[in-house]
């Protein structure tokens, strides 16, 4: 499935990478927005939508997520991002600051909650956000992250316990290297912050 209008600027370089191509044109994933790029007028998603939305930081970020397999709350299983980062981002030379790397985590296991929530949406016609919070995030650095270049994140629901949501992401290169595993639990607040 091609890209829609507001993702396919960033699309032509990643088909340009053999292995960003062969994973773009999988027909088990759909491409989806990330919504947390998209500048807003409250100042929320700023950090990504702005600070990080560079030639020197995240130059690009294309988002897919697996085809929904059930009627479930949480039907999609897994998302991953194709992040395109320059030279704005390092601690040792050409190495991405292991904050950085943090961040990135967080935007990731995130990610997989809100192309489910952007889902449900889109089924209900409704525009409920989806309010949570990171109650913890464990990153674990495997291997020192060269930058700049394309990454691919990936994330996962593993497990839904009432208003707790406990997500895995990945970072890692086209060769299934990982760089970093991230190991996040998020909480649903009872009310809209």
């Amino acid at each position: 499935m091609s890209p829609p209008p507001t993702v396919q600027g960033n699309v032509g370089r990643l088909e340009d990478i053999p292995w960003a191509a062969a994973l773009l044109a999988d027909e088990n994933f759909v491409f989806a927005p990330t919504t947390t790029r998209i500048p807003k007028d409250s100042g929320e998603d700023s950090f990504m939508a702005e600070t990080l939305n560079t030639e020197r930081t995240v130059r690009s970020w294309v988002t897919q997520h697996t085809l929904p397999q059930d009627n479930t709350r949480f039907p999609i299983s897994e998302a991953r991002a194709f992040i395109d980062v320059g030279d704005g981002l390092n601690g040792y030379p050409a190495t991405m600051h292991g904050g950085m790397i943090a961040a990135l985590m967080d935007e990731l296991t995130g990610l997989i909650l809100n192309v489910n929530n952007d889902h449900q949406n889109h089924l209900s016609g409704a525009n409920n956000p989806l309010n949570v919070m990171t109650a913890y995030l464990n990153v674990s650095y495997k291997k020192p992250l060269p930058v700049p270049g394309v990454i691919l994140g990936t994330s996962k629901i593993e497990k839904v316990d009432g208003r707790k949501f406990y997500l895995r992401a990945t970072l890692e290169d086209g060769n299934g290297q990982v760089y970093a595993v991230g190991e996040a639990l998020f909480i649903e607040l009872k009310s809209k912050i």
